[in-house]
């Protein structure tokens, strides 16, 4: 039996004591920093919550819906080409697609990628722009001074007894070159049809071949609101058969108007000028203004003339 001195003994328990002690207070350290770290977890991810829940206040979002794929210009849109994005409020386009249901058959005016916010400017129908549609650009019609570019107008034609008939109707003017010293032309662009360009056609043919007639635009007051106005000019027969001898009557008829609507124009000029007690600006050149027929002299294109005259 080993008898250990009391010093030794007290050494060893003392060491005994410290290991002990060393251990639970390691373990009360881990758990405490377990939990410190749970806790600053938490707090991170309530800041975060706070966080977003502030900045969607502050930038509130709408739903949009984006392509799922790249499309090609006319392509139809299906119901598989489309789904829902969120986007800020403040980058929401105006004519942005809400609604998938309205769109569904529409065809894509241009290229786009995939993810590209749908918009209505991006779609057409079908029906608004069919295969004969085409941008036109007249010079012989009479341009009222408040008919601006994206207006509404009707198209029609007075003839010198007081007869007036809607040649075209609802058309948006695309845009307008008015008559100056710089510019002798009245310019007019808006998209016609192929039945719409042959009944302009007849008019200005029937407007060159009576003297004194005129083609003028009237624009719509509330174009979103009123109708169309319902087209009462005939094509004239007469004038159609013309225009299937000789294509280039159109052409002359046009030519012919343009000279009437140059004379009025300096005349209004000059008067405006005479009437403020100073000179003209044209001088008169009525002589040299001369209309002449359009019409050939032969027998079918005089009896027309005549013919519609006679109606008139």
């Amino acid at each position: 039996m080993i008898f250990r001195p009391q010093r030794y003994r007290t050494f060893l328990g003392f060491l005994l004591g410290v290991i002990i002690s060393v251990i639970a207070l390691g373990t009360a350290f881990f758990f405490f920093q377990s939990n410190i770290n749970e806790i600053n977890q938490q707090k991170i991810q309530e800041i975060k919550e706070i966080a977003v829940e502030e900045y969607v206040q502050s930038h509130p979002v709408k739903l949009i819906y984006i392509a799922t794929s790249d499309k090609k210009a006319g392509e139809v849109l299906t119901d598989q080409d489309l789904i829902p994005a969120e986007i800020s409020q403040d980058l929401f386009p105006a004519d942005a697609i809400t609604e998938p249901s309205s769109v569904m058959g529409k065809v894509i005016r241009c290229d786009i990628s995939k993810n590209t916010a749908l918009t209505c400017s991006l779609l057409y129908d079908e029906k608004d722009y069919p295969d004969d549609m085409r941008l036109v650009e007249y010079t012989a019609i009479t341009i009222p001074q408040k008919l601006e570019p994206l207006e509404y107008a009707d198209i029609r034609i007075m003839f010198p007894n007081g007869l007036d008939y809607i040649v075209l109707s609802k058309k948006q003017i695309k845009d307008i070159q008015r008559q100056s010293a710089e510019n002798p032309k009245n310019i007019i662009w808006f998209h016609s049809n192929e039945e719409e360009i042959l009944r302009m056609a007849s008019a200005i043919v029937d407007a060159n071949l009576v003297e004194g007639t005129k083609l003028y635009a009237v624009p719509y007051v509330a174009p979103e609101i009123q109708g169309e106005a319902v087209r009462t000019y005939p094509s004239n027969p007469e004038v159609l058969d013309l225009i299937l001898q000789n294509p280039n009557i159109v052409k002359k008829a046009v030519t012919e108007l343009e000279i009437r609507n140059r004379a009025m124009f300096e005349d209004r000029i000059n008067e405006d000028f005479q009437n403020s007690g100073r000179n003209k600006v044209f001088s008169d050149n009525t002589d040299s203004i001369t209309i002449s027929p359009v019409v050939n002299s032969e027998d079918i294109e005089v009896e027309a003339g005549t013919r519609l005259e006679d109606k008139l």
